[in-house]
């Protein structure tokens, strides 16, 4: 919404004055952080002069379905209204992809690496997200037709403990990973310590692809949808993985440094 309005030069104001909606709603409906109807869906794409059908479609379905309750309804109590925002764009993405400093990326994660890095949280709260990976995984990876998933992780993160003085929780994750590294929708490669400066020395982000020229950025904790960002980030992706090791030397590295902490 807040791109179609943009591309009309519109701004917030005056629009929701058009509308003869409060300013504060239309920030809502843009942020994604409240759900618009279809009848005021409707109004506003005949507003903004919409006239590709296909999209118009398109558009009126997620209105609709945003009303269904969804799988992650249920967490609503234990998690930040932000991060469900975000898993119900990243359940409609035929493409996830981005890089990871510190940790292996939540999509990939066991149950004990996930507890672990949960561990700060409060009981409950813990005990939810920890669940809530989970699920976000199955959900994402165990449907029909899974979204493809690229992780470029950095080196550090293989020798990176999430426990003190417990190295058989990151064994266990990194032999999960080289199973995952090898299923078919998956790119899951390693940034070595030598690659040089990249766009992920910025920190951890994640790119989602709903097809063709239509993305959103996850970067920092924040939704950014602005094209110049989503664009800047997809090239850096790809270029950061042009820096990463091959597949299979990843893959042998991630071998070779599990071995080397079972040795101990």
């Amino acid at each position: 919404m807040r791109r179609l309005r943009r591309e009309r030069e519109l701004t917030q104001d005056l629009v929701a004055a058009e509308m003869e909606w409060s300013l504060s709603k239309l920030i809502r409906i843009e942020n994604g952080t409240v759900a618009i109807s279809v009848s005021d869906l409707r109004s506003l794409l005949a507003y903004y002069r919409l006239h590709d059908t296909q999209l118009v479609d398109d558009l009126l379905e997620l209105a609709r379905a945003a009303k269904r309750r969804m799988w992650w309804d249920e967490y609503r109590a234990a998690l930040p209204g932000s991060l469900l925002t975000y898993v119900g764009f990243e359940a409609e993405a035929v493409f996830v992809g981005g890089f990871e400093p510190m940790q292996f990326p939540e999509l990939m994660q066991t149950r004990r690496y996930a507890t672990a890095t949960t561990a700060e949280q409060k009981a409950g709260d813990h005990e939810q997200r920890v669940e809530f990976r989970l699920r976000r995984q199955s959900e994402l990876f165990e449907r029909e037709t899974p979204s493809r998933f690229q992780a470029l992780i950095d080196e550090s993160v293989l020798r990176r403990l999430p426990m003190h003085d417990d190295d058989s929780v990151l064994v266990d994750q990194i032999e999960h990973a080289i199973e995952f590294a090898q299923r078919p929708y998956t790119d899951v490669r390693i940034v070595p310590f030598n690659a040089g400066h990249h766009v992920g020395w910025e920190g951890a982000f994640t790119v989602l692809e709903f097809g063709a020229d239509d993305g959103i950025l996850h970067k920092g904790g924040q939704l950014l949808e602005e094209p110049e960002l989503i664009t800047a980030y997809t090239e850096g992706l790809r270029a950061l993985a042009g820096m990463a090791l091959p597949h299979e030397a990843s893959i042998d590295l991630m071998r070779q440094v599990a071995a080397e902490l079972k040795r101990g």
